[in-house]
């Protein structure tokens, strides 16, 4: 056995970076031993596990202690004899959490080698892009339509720079400067503020082109409003953020009154709609989403540097949470470096 580390949650509002015996015996016949480099932070998920704030939702009434974590990069130490496409050496992304060392089944896991050209600290980021990839997959929007993203933290800029990759023209709306001001700096070429009039907005900076997909990554009642304002007839609202928490801002008839004149139609935007592996006579995959978003980084169609604020040691993970949670507008996107860990 070996010591290892990994970021836990033992109670409400406190991080720790806890050890662990870790086991290092030789990896079964399918077996991958991976020792991380890099892990970031989900600020949505995350934050929602840490805080336990949410009067609705499944984190109503957190148990603790709790992991934390679901995007990571490291490199393959060892290697079972059956393990085929992946070699000692090799760096590899893969959903599992903020620890030091990771032993995955590579006939079960999600794994994608990472290129040699896309730096290991921002390959972390294509679990991110990943969340919204399942509704570029169902959506009836095609490229040429508009798509309106509201929220640009981590999650609303990757689904904006994704659909603008894919050929769509699209507009991040999003109430904090700095946050429009990094979308545009990642190369997203139209951003707007939810304030004032969004359907005069919209227009002036696509002309005719119809909004014919909203994708809600901020899970706010306010975004949803704001969705049927510049929502074409016929169009979709995809809730990919979660609302975990209950508003009384607007009432129901206000929100379905448009959504009934304009034939628009709601749905969920979960990730895990489509099969974790690919499966005949399906829309894709979670693992050719995370695939594809690689190639997109490699391809330099996505840039994601701008948004990582803090590179921190998982020792200070707990100020990297907190700051998240309580400077939003110094912290944008934290990723642990597991190499500072001797």
């Amino acid at each position: 056995m070996k010591k290892a580390y990994r970021v836990m949650f033992p109670e409400k509002l406190r991080v720790v970076l806890d050890t662990y015996e870790f086991d290092d015996s030789p990896p079964g016949e399918s077996e991958l031993v991976i020792e991380t480099l890099y892990s970031g932070v989900s600020s949505g998920t995350e934050l929602a596990r840490l805080t336990n704030n949410q009067d609705i939702g499944h984190w109503k009434g957190e148990p603790y202690p709790a992991g934390s974590g679901y995007a990571a990069v490291g490199k393959i130490v060892a290697a079972g004899d059956e393990v085929t496409g992946f070699r000692v050496g090799d760096a590899v992304f893969s959903p599992v959490g903020h620890a030091s060392h990771h032993r995955v089944d590579s006939k079960r896991a999600l794994l994608v080698k990472v290129p040699d050209s896309v730096p290991p600290e921002d390959a972390v980021y294509v679990r991110f892009c990943s969340v919204s990839m399942t509704t570029l997959r169902t959506t009836t929007a095609r490229p040429g339509d508009g798509v309106a993203v509201f929220g640009l933290g981590v999650v609303g800029n990757t689904a904006a720079q994704v659909f603008q990759a894919s050929g769509y023209e699209v507009i991040g709306i999003e109430p904090m400067e700095l946050r429009r001001n990094l979308a545009e700096a990642c190369g997203l070429r139209h951003t707007l503020s939810p304030d004032g009039d969004l359907a005069a907005g919209w227009s002036e900076e696509l002309g005719s082109v119809p909004c014919k997909l909203v994708v809600d990554t901020s899970g706010t009642a306010s975004a949803v409003k704001g969705a049927t304002d510049i929502a074409a007839i016929g169009a979709e609202i995809v809730l990919v953020g979660v609302p975990w928490l209950s508003s009384t801002k607007f009432s129901m008839s206000e929100l379905l009154q448009p959504v009934f004149n304009n034939t628009l139609h709601i749905r969920g935007g979960s990730e895990w709609e489509v099969p974790t592996r690919p499966t005949n006579f399906t829309r894709g995959s979670v693992l050719q989403n995370l695939q594809h978003a690689m190639n997109l980084l490699a391809r330099k169609q996505i840039n994601v540097t701008p948004l990582r604020s803090h590179l921190l040691s998982p020792e200070d993970a707990e100020s990297g949470y907190l700051g998240l949670l309580n400077e939003k507008e110094k912290y944008q996107s934290v990723v642990f470096d597991w190499t500072r860990i001797s």
